[in-house]
């Protein structure tokens, strides 16, 4: 074919591709659309959810576990009432407590005058002495019997009069204020003694099992 005729012929194609539609191509059927998500953007970081700092357990059972002694007639470092003194009916205050360790097996209380010596020169006066007392024993009401054993278990010591139960404070006239200090202790056990013990043997037997120790002052002038 000549030069002529095969550019004349290469026009007429290109004339008749300009003016036709384009073909749409159908999908092929070896290859079918695959349905894809549409992207999203990314998810926000939220904050952490962290924990309230709280106190420490030590920390809360020192608080919650104050071990207190109190008592409804007079307050720590107040004046005993005369109801409690040689000058009244000479009965033992009204006394309560809270807050002992939780290995508590039972419970010592012991009243000392400190500004009176006991027959011991090295000792205090001993007006009063208890021991035993059962964990479940949170408090003394006022006038407790002066016997060795009370019913609900406590066992009773002898006092520097050489008496079992309570003695009523009585120091001269004319004399500097007394002070009376009542002493609990809270104890991992029951101490092996009969009742009517002397402090000096209740003292001895608590040696290595105190767990905690309250204290509660009054103080005696007449």
């Amino acid at each position: 074919m000549r030069h002529w005729q095969v550019a004349a012929l290469s026009l007429a194609l290109f004339s008749s591709g300009c003016s036709a539609e384009p073909a749409v191509p159908d999908p092929s059927p070896a290859a079918p659309l695959v349905a894809r998500p549409t992207p999203s953007a990314p998810t926000p970081r939220l904050p952490v959810a962290r924990p309230v700092a709280s106190p420490s357990p030590s920390a809360s059972a020192v608080a919650a576990q104050a071990f207190v002694l109190q008592s409804s007639a007079f307050g720590d470092g107040g004046v005993l009432p005369s109801d409690f003194t040689c000058d009244g009916p000479g009965q033992s205050p009204p006394l309560a407590w809270s807050g002992a360790p939780p290995a508590t097996a039972a419970f010592t209380l012991v009243e000392q005058d400190t500004d009176r010596l006991g027959p011991d020169p090295n000792g205090l006066f001993t007006m009063w002495l208890l021991y035993n007392m059962p964990a479940s024993v949170g408090e003394l009401q006022a006038g407790v019997p002066a016997r060795p054993l009370l019913a609900n278990g406590v066992q009773q010591g002898l006092n520097d009069a050489q008496s079992v139960g309570y003695l009523g404070a009585c120091p001269e006239h004319g004399q500097p204020p007394h002070h009376l200090v009542f002493s609990l202790f809270a104890q991992e056990g029951f101490v092996t003694l009969e009742t009517g013990a002397a402090y000096a043997s209740v003292r001895d037997a608590l040696v290595g099992h105190t767990l905690a120790q309250a204290k509660l002052t009054a103080t005696v002038q007449r």
